[in-house]
């Protein structure tokens, strides 16, 4: 097995004014903040959402669906509080209603907990008992209708309101339109809370809506930005701003949707601006700070920062349809009936599990006396008692042999002159049966393997079916840049493809002279960044083919140290470090049963057909089901190799780690170490596969120390070997501290048990 090792070194930056560690610091207390803000400002934005004159209750439904949800209410309250202090600073009416309504609004979690929609509309309503009492006993006939109004409204704006958080939180693809309804409404009525309110001169609801319109120009086009810029506008007008507002959005949506294609953001931001600026000259919908608003909105989505950008982007696909849009249309509806098609075979395949039959007195009669000499006129078994009887010592035919035997005394009494012949029937049946359920095991295992392989072949349908989809506007025009670049300097080199994967810009090359490949890749990487404005990365290169794809936002840096077993001799361990096809960086460790070239060729295989698999298409558990069924399949469960598959995420920044049984790993951040394990099987010895998964949100400077028990076992006590980790990770390089953990380890193993040792460890970098 040939050991690929990929190393990537990333300089880390320094701080003049403080130190890295207070700087992290600085930035996780900045981060806490700002999610502390998050949570407290729909709460003060809603206090202020009257609409057309009713009264603002929302901030009633919105707890109400965080109440269902089981979500703490101390920061919404404090939004609602600080609201209540903001109108007596700023002479409005105080409404000491939204008192009481807070005040039982702080309960709803003990009463709407896991509640339905009915209870939930009821508590909201309940709530806002006080705001219709007061417009009815204590205003005129239209102050009583405005209480009435906010008690239907908002109540009535519960359930939508808890649809839309769901589809907020659920981080997949929003599943339908109820789900893009819900969301919509909900950020229609929190930015209508914001509508009166100025800062500096900048009107906050417009701030929002133009930021909102600008992002779906940038990520979803001209169809959703024009559509949303206008619905936004007429929502803002419902609390006073000018209608034609509405008109000056859309027109920006419009020509953000237009210019996105380009692939330059200032240049969609510039467009967005301009568009609304001169509508709302032309228009007089310049005042109330909603000139000054889309001027901050666009200046600050053209100045975002590549990490803040990824987020915007992935928040905003989750509104594109899951089905591939039109392009060559035969060949994508083909693949996606196709996908139907063996999706519909994977549940069709039958089940080899089927019911027992019943057994009634004639049936035992049938099994247990036939070869009695006096079948035909003994009618022990057919009586209720012996069916009972029987029954019960039929229940105990999968427990140990003293139990079996103990339970098959309890036919005694049954009237049976031959009661040898009950016991040996019994016997039969007992083997019998254990036979069927090994038969019925193995015909389980194989249908969930075929599953498996049908299921990923339904996957990579599904993604087939969007890449076959055609080329959006964006790969067109980037295509055509690329070509004409190519042209103007009369480059040895012709452009196959540029296409966005997933939000991310890819271009593949042929060249014409392949023995310089490295070099003009070099040139062709730098070309391509510099035209189409994407940082881009060398995917790969071979032979006569560059492929291109746009920089991520994490780095790993890799390092790994290996030995065999008392230091010489071959290691039965394998690795596979790098970055897969779809842009996950993958590192997987096994160790194989036993020592020298024979372990070290299972460990090799099974690492093999991890990579394979995922590269394939498969999912995570989809490929160790798959790999585990290849390995039972070639050794009969007779051989197994432990697991440790970590893929990380290099625009998120989440990774997963499965153990099989494997030596527990390590999580270092900063001064935080976390032990990292699991205490499932190996791979190859049982059908099932139940790996241990921990899911990892990594920060900027986490490090992932990944070993075999090799390495753990030198060590006599935990804390020994946590020592020595921390040691080693004072090393400058992912490298060094692998070669220094590993030093230690076999130093240390001179007097106690001897193994194949390897250490793999990763430093994870964010590009700022």
């Amino acid at each position: 097995m040939t050991e690929e090792i990929i190393t990537r070194t990333r300089k880390k930056p320094t701080h003049r004014w403080m130190p890295g560690e207070r700087m992290a610091q600085v930035r996780e207390l900045l981060g806490k903040m700002l999610r502390m803000a998050v949570q407290i400002l729909p709460g003060f934005l809603l206090s202020f959402a009257d609409i057309m004159g009713i009264p603002s209750g929302l901030q009633a439904a919105w707890m109400a669906a965080l109440a269902v949800m089981g979500e703490s209410l101390l920061l919404p309250a404090g939004g609602c509080l600080l609201a209540f202090v903001m109108r007596l600073v700023w002479g409005l009416p105080l409404r000491l209603e939204m008192l009481a309504t807070l005040g039982l609004m702080l309960i709803s979690p003990l009463v709407l907990f896991r509640k339905g929609a009915w209870i939930m509309m009821g508590w909201a309503a309940l709530s806002l008992v006080p705001t219709a009492a007061m417009g009815v006993f204590f205003g005129t006939a239209a102050d009583g209708l405005r209480g009435i109004a906010c008690v239907l409204v908002s109540a009535l704006s519960a359930p939508v309101m808890l649809r839309g958080i769901r589809a907020v939180q659920g981080g997949k693809s929003l599943d339908g339109m109820e789900a893009r309804v819900a969301l919509g409404y909900t950020a229609g009525m929190l930015l209508c809370g914001g509508a009166r309110m100025l800062l500096f001169g900048v009107n906050l609801g417009v701030l929002g809506m133009a930021a909102v319109t600008l992002c779906l120009g940038l990520h979803l086009g001209i169809g959703a930005a024009a559509v949303a810029g206008m619905a936004g506008g007429l929502v803002l007008a419902m609390q006073g701003l000018p209608v034609t507002l509405s008109v000056a959005l859309g027109v920006g949506g419009f020509l953000c949707g237009m210019v996105q294609s380009l692939g330059r953001r200032w240049l969609t931001c510039l467009s967005f601006a301009l568009g609304c600026a001169l509508t709302m000259l032309l228009s007089g919908a310049a005042a109330q700070g909603g000139l000054l608003a889309v001027g901050v909105a666009s200046v600050g989505l053209a100045v975002l920062g590549r990490t803040p950008a990824e987020s915007v982007q992935q928040f905003f696909r989750r509104f594109l349809p899951d089905r591939p849009s039109a392009g060559d249309a035969y060949a994508a509806s083909a693949l996606a009936n196709w996908e139907k098609t063996v999706e519909a075979m994977a549940r069709a395949i039958p089940s080899p599990v089927e019911a027992e039959e019943e057994r009634t007195g004639p049936w035992w009669k049938e099994h247990l006396c036939a070869a009695c000499l006096d079948d035909e006129t003994c009618p022990c078994m057919l009586a209720e008692k012996a069916v009972h009887q029987a029954e019960a010592v039929w229940a105990e035919r999968k427990a140990d042999e003293e139990t079996w035997q103990a339970a098959l005394e309890k036919l005694r009494g049954l009237g049976c002159g031959r009661l040898y012949q009950l016991w040996q029937g019994m016997e039969s049946l007992r083997q019998a049966d254990a036979a069927q359920a090994r038969q019925v095991q193995k015909a389980c295992y194989q249908r969930d393997m075929l599953v498996t392989h049908m299921e990923a072949m339904a996957g990579a349908a599904r993604r087939f079916s969007q890449l076959s989809s055609g080329e959006s506007w964006w790969d067109e025009v980037s295509a055509k840049q690329l070509r004409k670049r190519l042209s103007e300097l009369a480059y040895p080199a012709t452009l196959i493809y540029a296409r966005r994967v997933q939000g991310h810009a890819q271009a593949a090359f042929e060249l014409h002279r392949s023995a310089e490949s490295q070099q003009q890749a070099e040139e062709l990487r730098q070309l391509a960044a510099d035209t189409l404005d994407v940082p881009l990365d060398i995917a790969q290169v071979e032979d006569d083919r560059v492929l291109l794809a746009e920089t991520p936002l994490w780095t790993v840096e890799s390092g790994i140290a290996a030995c065999g077993m008392e230091g010489r001799g071959e290691n039965g361990d394998t690795h596979w470090l790098g970055q897969l096809g779809d842009g996950r960086f993958l590192a997987a460790l096994s160790d194989g049963m036993g020592h020298g070239r024979l372990a070290r060729q299972e460990s090799g295989q099974t690492v093999t057909l991890l990579r394979l698999c995922l590269e394939a298409g498969y999912t995570r558990p989809q490929t160790l089901t798959a790999v585990n069924g290849m390995m039972l399949l070639a050794s009969r469960g007779e051989r197994f190799s432990t697991v440790d598959l970590l893929t990380i995420d290099l625009w998120t920044g989440q990774a997963t780690l499965d153990k099989l049984g494997a030596a527990s790993s390590r999580l270092l951040r900063g001064r935080t170490m976390t032990e990292l394990t699991g205490d499932a099987l190996p791979l190859g010895i049982l059908e099932t596969v139940d790996s241990r998964t921990s899911v990892l949100r990594l920060h900027d400077g986490d490090e992932i120390v990944l070993m075999t028990d090799g390495v753990e076992d030198a060590f006599a006590e935990k804390s020994m070997l946590d020592d020595a980790i921390r040691e080693a990770m004072s090393e400058a390089t992912a490298q060094a501290a692998a070669e220094a953990l590993l030093r230690h380890a076999r130093d240390t193993s001179s007097t106690g048990r001897k193994d194949d040792m390897s250490v793999v460890i990763l430093k994870v970098h964010k590009q700022s």
